[in-house]
């Protein structure tokens, strides 16, 4: 019986060293693969998913130049007036902290051309409602 529950503690152990380690290198790939792509000047369309004002949530037009966000829906950039707005290597960022925090919960999707997320969402604490936040990126185009 020992035996029988040290095989299977191995066995538990190794699947969920696995799993991050797949996470991971999905992470890893798909950063690069971003990376490689040297897209420094881009648009993109970003919605917020959140418990949040409507004007908030978007769809937002996205403006990045030289990898510093210029413009959300063709107006200039004031976070003050118009809230955090990421750009791609901040979403990246952001992926990489709240990982670091162990999440309830977490769906991320990249783009299998790009490597970009194209889909993220995390629900921090299970038995909090209104914490969880999804971001989803659409209409990527380099300037």
């Amino acid at each position: 019986m020992r035996t029988h529950n040290f095989l299977l503690l191995c066995l538990l152990m190794l699947l969920c060293a696995c799993s991050k380690s797949i996470a991971d290198d999905e992470f890893t790939t798909n950063l690069n693969k971003w990376n490689s792509k040297q897209m420094n000047n881009y648009d993109f369309t970003m919605g917020i998913d959140c418990y949040c004002p409507s004007e908030r949530v978007g769809p937002h037009l996205v403006g990045v130049k030289n990898n510093v966000l210029t413009t959300i829906n063709n107006l200039p950039y004031d976070e003050a007036k118009q809230g955090k707005i990421m750009t791609i290597n901040e979403l990246f960022e952001y992926i990489k902290t709240s990982d670091a925090k162990k999440p309830f919960k977490k769906e991320v999707l990249y783009d299998s051309t790009n490597g970009y997320p194209k889909y993220v969402y995390y629900d921090f604490v299970e038995n909090i409602s209104d914490e969880e936040v999804g971001y989803y990126i659409i209409n990527l185009q380099k300037k």
